[in-house]
């Protein structure tokens, strides 16, 4: 429901990288960069400094990220607030395990978790300890 490039942006602004935010996204990063692109012609200014391999916002930029964070957020709670009114569950629950823990417990626990609620999407990232602790810093 939110404006698709929005989200991009938020998520380019958060990651500092339009490469990470691509594969966050499921998306490609030339596609990314034209969501970017569409916003920075919208507000007719750039949003990022891009200097070498690296990205930073501008102060407009922050600016943007600021609303748009207030926005989701926003978002989110309209979706829970109404989905509490319709005891519907949905949405999307990601998990990060350890190779043992998704392999022999999680899925007994997680077939009985989608039974029960059929309409939230299951997303399973499985790596180490490192690995899971770098993704929730990302928040991917």
């Amino acid at each position: 429901m939110a404006d698709r490039r929005l989200q991009v942006f938020h998520a380019v602004a958060r990651l500092l990288s339009f490469t990470k935010a691509a594969d966050a996204l499921h998306m490609t990063q030339p596609a990314v960069t034209f969501q970017i692109r569409q916003l920075e012609e919208y507000f007719d200014t750039r949003l990022f400094d891009r200097t070498h391999n690296r990205i930073s916002l501008t102060d407009a930029g922050q600016r943007v990220y600021e609303f748009a964070d207030r926005i989701f957020q926003l978002y989110g709670e309209m979706e829970n607030a109404v989905r509490k009114i319709t005891g519907e569950v949905s949405g999307v629950l990601l998990i990060g395990a350890s190779t043992t823990i998704a392999e022999y417990m999680l899925p007994s626990l997680l077939g009985g978790f989608k039974s029960e609620y059929p309409d939230v999407n299951i997303q399973l990232k499985v790596s180490n300890t490192e690995g899971i602790v770098s993704m929730v810093e990302d928040n991917t």
